[in-house]
């Protein structure tokens, strides 16, 4: 009996989990304005990719699925190289030097921007990875919360509809 009244409970917390990784369309808005520190040196601003489709990965050096997803990134920045499309990671809540130590470790290839709390608000980051796609004249379309197996894919068709469109 003891087993069946936590049957409840358990479903509860399933939903929850499930409902912590998705992907949403959003209606059209302006993305927060930034500008911070890069990794390699200088600062970047959301204004400085304007003309772009920017996809904006909030991560951390202790989110076990952001680490997971570098790899994947890596390809997504190399399969868009030339094609107007940024993939930006922003780092929030990690030591500097342990995204630097990462970085080579991982032979990351995409921009690394140092994060801070107000972006992280800002753009309601609050869960690991968060991430943004943001088209060219600096609106948000896509947000995906978590991690998923098609992940990866529906950024690509995201980034692929917006270069399209433009």
């Amino acid at each position: 009996m003891v087993k069946h009244a936590r049957l409840p409970w358990l479903l509860l917390g399933l939903i929850l989990v499930c409902s912590c990784v998705r992907s949403s369309s959003t209606k059209p808005i302006p993305a927060p304005a930034f500008d911070l520190p890069a990794l390699t040196g200088g600062r970047v601003s959301l204004e400085s990719l304007k003309g772009k489709v920017v996809v904006l990965d909030f991560w951390a050096t202790w989110c076990g699925p952001c680490l997971i997803e570098i790899p994947e990134y890596a390809e997504l920045w190399h399969k868009n190289q030339g094609r107007g499309v940024e993939i930006v990671g922003v780092a929030c809540e990690s030591d500097p030097q342990e995204v630097m130590d990462l970085a080579r470790a991982q032979q990351i290839p995409y921009r690394l921007l140092m994060g801070d709390d107000r972006i992280s608000e800002e753009y309601s980051a609050s869960g690991l990875p968060t991430t943004y796609v943001i088209d060219k004249h600096g609106l948000i379309r896509k947000r995906f919360v978590g991690t998923t197996s098609g992940k990866f894919q529906a950024l690509q068709k995201a980034v692929d509809e917006l270069l399209a469109a433009q």
